[in-house]
């Protein structure tokens, strides 16, 4: 009798976690599709990818798979509002922290189409970092003779990773046309001043026949 009752409890409670999780799972696939609908139109917060679940989120994430998709989603999110930004009003290391996310999908991401977005988007800040005080210095240093990828100018790291975007995904639009605008971009002979970024044509995905925030998801 005591191991029926205890069989009957344990299957009571695999079956109220079955519908508990089928209930989180029909809130997160509602929630992230809304986000994506809206995400196509404008842009949104990174927080607008959030389900309430009744399960831990970060089980029902884990048991779901969509932890990256959420970290992709999110990331480039924060990526469009950082860029439509000047430098100076968010914190270098916030844009340190964002693109280091960029690079790490970029380069580990097993979907082409979403890691040629990431370098794109981690082009276009890069383009835009304040340049360091060694570059100032010498903002066209001839990069054979440099050391540290630090030594590159803005221009020269953006371009490496709009190549690496359109390699990634010749099918991605908004890369080729940002990789077309650096190559159009008349360059200063060395030692010229310090770079400009942001000068000359706007890079991103406003301006640059690219498809509304958020498409491709």
């Amino acid at each position: 009798m005591i191991r029926r009752v205890v069989a009957a409890a344990a299957m009571l409670a695999v079956a109220v976690f079955l519908v508990l999780l089928a209930r989180d799972v029909w809130h997160w696939d509602r929630a992230v599709r809304d986000a994506d609908t809206r995400a196509a139109v404008a842009p949104l917060s990174p927080a607008a990818w959030q389900a309430e679940s009744t399960l831990p989120a970060g089980l029902t994430r884990r048991l779901l798979g969509i932890n990256d998709d959420l970290v992709f989603r999110r990331t480039m999110m924060q990526a469009i509002h950082t860029a439509s930004r000047p430098a100076t009003t968010v914190s270098q290391k916030q844009r340190s922290i964002l693109e280091t996310t960029l690079a790490r999908i970029a380069r580990n991401d097993s979907d082409k189409a979403r890691a040629s977005r990431a370098a794109d988007y981690l082009g276009v800040l890069l383009y835009t970092d304040p340049p360091s005080p060694d570059q100032a210095a010498n903002a066209y240093q001839d990069p054979t003779q440099s050391g540290p990828s630090n030594q590159l100018t803005p221009e020269q790291k953006a371009m490496a990773q709009f190549l690496a975007a359109v390699r990634l995904n010749p099918g991605n639009d908004n890369a080729q046309r940002n990789l077309e605008r650096m190559l159009r971009q008349p360059q200063p002979p060395p030692h010229q001043g310090s770079p400009q970024p942001g000068g000359g044509d706007q890079f991103g995905h406003k301006g640059s026949g690219a498809r509304p925030p958020g498409h491709g998801y």
